[in-house]
């Protein structure tokens, strides 16, 4: 179930599907019996529908744009942390316990383009609680992620829910199952209309509507 809190907008239970396989994400909300939005991202590139306004994104992710299209899908499944660049940054950073148990890890994600901060909060059990991502040097958060308590399902372990904060936007989704994706009910999406309006992330008007979508602001995110 997905909530969504951005800014004066409010959206709560939603009836989300979410299904990743390698480098792709498939996420599928729905508001009743309505589907309510469709994104995808599959390599370096993004889809995203949002159909009750008749509107869609797609293109691919610009190198150096935030996190990139690799920490995208990282974002979409925070609880994953078995990505080769994920789990290096992890093992160099530096490990400090915090009070009244368990430890803080900081480090740095690193590519050829760009370098992200991040700081890692792990309870006793070495489970993760929190997780900040900012600029090398810049005190803004890029991402806030806290993650519930952790849950074993019939086919592995994961949080039982998992909140992102960026800016004024905050997204929470409470895991009530995890099992083998049904790609059926995933991947066949009714077509957009022809008379729909589909925005490149090359076009300015798709950039700032991307932006508002994941609340890039000039606030500092605590």
């Amino acid at each position: 179930m997905l909530s969504v809190h951005a800014g004066a907008y409010s959206r709560a239970g939603m009836n989300t599907r979410w299904a990743s396989v390698r480098d792709s994400v498939a996420i599928v909300a729905y508001v009743g019996p309505v589907r309510a939005m469709d994104a995808v991202l599959i390599g370096d590139s993004v889809f995203a529908a949002l159909r009750p306004y008749a509107l869609a994104l797609s293109g691919a992710v610009p190198r150096g744009e935030g996190l990139g299209a690799r920490g995208l899908r990282f974002l979409a499944r925070p609880w994953d942390f078995s990505p080769p660049w994920v789990r290096e940054a992890i093992e160099r950073a530096r490990v400090e316990p915090i009070e009244g148990g368990g430890w803080r890890l900081s480090g740095r994600f690193e590519d050829a383009d760009v370098t992200h901060d991040f700081v890692l909060d792990l309870n006793g059990k070495s489970e993760p609680q929190r997780l900040r991502i900012q600029h090398d040097g810049d005190e803004r958060s890029l991402a806030l992620v806290r993650y519930g308590p952790i849950r074993k399902f019939d086919i592995g372990r994961r949080p039982q829910w998992v909140e992102w904060t960026r800016g004024t936007t905050r997204a929470r989704l409470d895991i009530e199952e995890h099992e083998r994706a049904k790609l059926a009910s995933i991947w066949h999406a009714p077509p957009p209309d022809p008379d729909w309006t589909v925005l490149s992330l090359d076009d300015p008007r798709g950039r700032e509507l991307l932006h508002r979508l994941l609340g890039v602001i000039d606030e500092v995110t605590p």
